[in-house]
């Protein structure tokens, strides 16, 4: 029996000197793969660096690098002037995270046109607590599936059930204007409530008209996006660190108030939906023709139809139609609005063109209308040309790209400025001059694609850029129509400043008088 013991107990220590063997190969495998994953993760960062290297871009400070230039109020002043300072592919450091950016058209579409680079850039995930994961932010698989159901939403023929509550709102605008008459108006305040209230009706539904411009039963305008101050506090970049501070605190609770906003109406767009539910599908598209509807009706009706479009989706969606398309639209119109009453010349080409659209008829626009107004058009573009609404944006690159004797690494961040792209003198002579006859279908036919890019291009640009242009056109024809705008003596200038958007410090001051 002894014997037994003692042999059994041989086993066991065997039994546990093999277990212990086995886990020590277990850790030396497991530590072999680490090594092999940092060797290749390093391979990978130190390839990008030594590209990096190659390049000549803005001189860098420890640890920000050149984050402070993003903070400078002239900003944009500098990067009008990046290009023939450091050539057509620059190199920037955020942080100690190296990016290059490219100003070339060519070399823009080598990266927007190909949908293997739609991914964007690490810092877009700091919108998410803002934005949520719209189809702004959103990456991978999921994106293209979202992307593919919205797209028809933005079809013309879909808009154009929109554009009766552009003109309403607009003509809103005009009789504030027209309250003015003879005075100096700030139109940047007036146009963002404008541009705001039709997002409130297009977007979520709500057609009744604020009594006060400063009242407001929504949360959309009281956030603020925290993306640049993050980047000026390196450390708030780690999510935990920044989750624990005030700043991190009032952007959660933000998150909560939009969420908790746009489930409410989301569930009220459903019960809508469902009580006026109709079988025949002619009498339901007749009821849709004949009553107005919202984007967050058609989110529903999308995930009423599509189990894979969540709650959450739609949510996530609606937030972003409603905080992107707030100040990038507005920007564009107010700054058409100031850039027609300091060339009366241009001005006075759309009042015309308006004139013999209309005529003595006091109707709305239609599609048809909207579509005619050719001139404007231009001078919408032109607007956007020397100040696009978002002056940066950024894409990393899955695979290699060639540009030039250059090749851009895979994984490398990229940064496509259009301010400073449409400011090439090669592709715009006197590009700092207001000149809509750029934007004619002779001179437009023989420029680079992707030399004007205010929505940005290929397959990641900007869902929503027809519905932006319907709904420019008609606001700002419909001022031209009653108004004349002259400029302010001492504020013929736009001083632009980058928060995220292009802003016009100071505000955009104007002459409003009543057309005869």
């Amino acid at each position: 029996m002894n014997y037994d013991l003692v042999a059994l107990n041989r086993g066991s220590y065997q039994s546990y000197i093999w277990i212990i063997h086995a886990r020590r190969k277990m850790w030396i495998y497991l530590a072999v793969l680490s090594v092999i994953f940092a060797v290749y993760a390093l391979k990978k960062y130190i390839r990008i660096l030594s590209f990096i290297f190659s390049l000549d871009g803005p001189k860098t400070v420890p640890i920000l690098g050149n984050v402070n230039i993003m903070l400078k109020e002239n900003l944009l002043t500098e990067m009008a002037y990046a290009p023939q300072n450091y050539g057509r592919i620059i190199r920037i450091w955020l942080t100690v995270v190296p990016y290059v950016v490219l100003t070339e058209p060519e070399d823009i579409q080598a990266v927007l046109s190909n949908v293997k680079h739609t991914q964007k850039i690490f810092f877009y995930k700091l919108l998410d607590n803002f934005l949520g994961k719209g189809l702004l932010t959103r990456e991978g698989h999921k994106w293209k599936i979202h992307r593919k159901m919205l797209q028809p939403v933005f079809h013309l023929h879909m808009l154009e059930k929109f554009i009766k509550m552009f003109n309403e709102h607009a003509d809103v605008l005009v009789n504030k204007l027209l309250d003015k008459n003879g005075e100096n108006v700030n139109v940047t305040t007036l146009v963002n409530n404008s541009v705001y209230d039709i997002l409130r009706e297009t977007v979520l539904g709500m057609t009744s008209q604020r009594s006060n411009d400063d009242e407001d039963d929504t949360p959309f305008r009281k956030g603020q996006v925290m993306m640049l101050y993050r980047f000026a506090r390196p450390w708030l970049l780690i999510d935990w660190i920044y989750r624990l501070t005030e700043a991190g605190r009032s952007e959660k609770r933000q998150q909560k108030a939009l969420y908790e906003f746009c489930l409410k109406k989301m569930k009220e767009k459903r019960e809508f939906l469902r009580k006026n539910a109709v079988s025949d599908n002619e009498t339901r598209k007749d009821t849709c023709a004949t009553r107005k509807m919202c984007l967050l009706e058609y989110l529903v009706e999308i995930s009423e139809r599509n189990p894979f479009f969540s709650e959450q989706d739609i949510i996530e969606e609606c937030c972003t139609f409603m905080l992107a398309g707030q100040e990038s639209v507005a920007t564009a119109v107010a700054i058409t609005l100031f850039f027609l009453a300091n060339n009366p010349k241009c001005q006075k080409k759309c009042i015309d063109e308006l004139d013999q659209i209309f005529g003595n008829d006091n109707r709305l626009p239609t599609m048809a209308d909207l579509k005619e107004m050719n001139y404007l058009d231009m001078c919408i573009k032109e607007s956007l040309r020397l100040y696009p609404s978002v002056p940066i944006f950024a894409r990393t690159v899955s695979q290699d790209v060639k540009i030039g004797k250059y090749v851009i690494p895979a994984g490398c961040g990229v940064f496509i400025s259009p301010y400073m792209t449409h400011r090439l003198s090669h592709h715009f002579p006197d590009p700092y001059s207001f000149k809509p006859e750029r934007f004619s279908p002779e001179n437009s036919k023989t420029r680079h694609p992707y030399a004007f890019i205010p929505f940005s291009a290929g397959p990641r640009n900007c869902i929503g850029y027809k519905f932006a242009m319907l709904e420019m056109k008609s606001v700002i024809s419909a001022v031209l129509r009653k108004c004349r705008l002259e400029s302010v003596t001492g504020k013929e200038e736009i001083i632009a400043k980058f928060r995220m958007t292009i802003r016009a410090q100071g505000g955009l001051w104007v002459k409003v008088r009543a057309r005869d």
